[in-house]
């Protein structure tokens, strides 16, 4: 919020590192892991509190059980665009770009989650969001909750999961409990 940097390039920067980069990511890694492997997209709990931010019918698009990734890139591009012209608000999105592109990125989880279990079923493999909380890093400062082994916890969690268990899968955790979307 007190970066002076014009929303529409904050909007750019930020969806390109958290959710593109994310997505790109994921592309290349997600077809070479191995059975009952484990994947923790880092979210955050501005997914969950920015949603509500959105008109209702993004809302609705976002929380679909059937979104594709395709609809959801759009949409991704969409926001930016928007951002870029200065529409953004008038047509139901937040002028909080970090949280718009975590909502892309738990979203984009549910998707890819979907995705392997229609196309590795039997697998074994879970994939999950997860908010690591306020952590003291250079972006959230010193005043933060967590201590940077506190923020791991959690994502250190999901990716030890014993390969005997099918979930939490394609789901946003926070301190080791699902969150509602």
């Amino acid at each position: 919020a007190a970066d002076t940097t014009p929303f529409a390039i904050q909007a750019e920067v930020i969806l390109k590192t958290n959710f593109f980069g994310t997505r790109n990511v994921c592309n290349e890694l997600l077809p070479l892991i191995k059975p009952n492997g484990r994947v923790v997209n880092v979210s955050s709990i501005f997914s969950q509190t920015t949603l509500p931010k959105c008109s209702p019918e993004l809302q609705e698009r976002f929380r679909s059980a059937t979104i594709t990734e395709d609809e959801l890139v759009k949409l991704m591009e969409t926001f930016v665009k928007d951002a870029g012209n200065g529409v953004h608000e008038e047509n139901g999105w937040p002028s909080f770009a970090y949280g718009v592109s975590k909502i892309g990125v738990t979203v984009l989880s549910r998707i890819q989650a979907r995705q392997l279990k229609e196309s590795r079923k039997g697998e074994g493999i879970l994939l999950n969001a997860c908010c690591p909380g306020w952590v003291r890093t250079d972006m959230a400062g010193p005043n933060a909750t967590k201590s940077p082994d506190e923020g791991a916890e959690t994502p250190v969690y999901l990716a030890l999961l014993p390969t005997s268990v099918d979930s939490p899968f394609g789901l946003l955790i926070s301190d080791k409990k699902v969150l509602a979307w």
